[in-house]
């Protein structure tokens, strides 16, 4: 069996950075998503998450944006993160600040494939390439990114709160079913395993992360969507033409 490996980014000390550009904020059409976040059964947190979608001549791009606050173990951590996907690309940029501590992560991912991942703090940084990953935990809320699981084998996933990395092996798409705001909601469930260690995904049929399983801060994170988000509205795409500044670690 392939070992799950949690390959952690290097700690630095300290504080702003700017990251990688993302599209400037403009009225689009958008999905909401609140998540839960529990540890053993028991709620530690929320993820609040809004993605826009606009539209260019070679293709739409999302903007997933998300505030994720969690106070579990003696850690307290608030975490903002923002995510370009495009038909041909992703890219994230976030700022978290865990017990005081803060620090920024941007990744990118590469035209050959892997992702170029960045922890920068304290005036340093750590800059690394991950040949295995295929998405980010911010990148899997987006319904257009989300088919990446669909793709068994190994499979690397970084964490967007510190850059982290979890290896292992994606299984092939299993069908299961999950409550949402107290009605069962068919989803697809992915597993990702290892040695000692699983995360899983659990993913409806409209490409919505309903909730999500994966082990990082040194526990395993449940993220368990509250309600399904209403349709996005097609018609209020608006087309963006401008790069603007990613999120910067002064933004918390």
């Amino acid at each position: 069996m392939t070992r799950l490996v949690v390959r952690p980014a290097r700690r630095v000390l300290g504080v702003v950075v700017a990251l990688l550009g993302l599209p400037s904020l403009a009225n689009a059409a958008e999905q909401h998503l609140t998540y839960d976040l529990a540890v053993d059964g028991a709620a530690v947190g929320t993820r609040d998450v809004t993605i826009k979608y606009y539209a260019r001549p070679s293709g739409e791009r999302h903007l997933v944006e998300s505030l994720t606050h969690i106070v579990a173990a003696g850690v307290t951590l608030d975490s903002r993160g923002s995510g370009l996907s495009t038909p041909s690309s992703a890219q994230f940029s976030s700022a978290t600040d865990r017990n005081g501590v803060r620090a920024a992560v941007a990744a990118q991912e590469l035209p050959q494939g892997g992702w170029q991942v960045t922890v920068q703090s304290g005036g340093k940084e750590n800059d690394r390439n991950e040949a295995d990953v295929r998405i980010s935990t911010l990148d899997l809320m987006d319904p257009a990114r989300v088919g990446i699981l669909d793709n068994p084998g190994t499979f690397g996933l970084v964490i967007a709160e510190t850059g982290d990395v979890v290896i292992g092996s994606l299984g092939a798409g299993e069908p299961a079913s999950v409550k949402v705001a107290g009605k069962s909601v068919d989803v697809t469930r992915y597993t990702l395993t290892g040695t000692g260690a699983a995360a899983q995904f659990l993913v409806s049929g409209d490409g919505v992360l309903v909730q999500s399983q994966v082990q990082w801060l040194g526990l395993t994170l449940v993220a368990t969507l509250r309600d399904l988000p209403a349709a996005r509205d097609y018609g209020a795409v608006e087309t963006i033409d401008g790069l603007g500044s990613g999120v910067k670690a002064g933004n918390l």
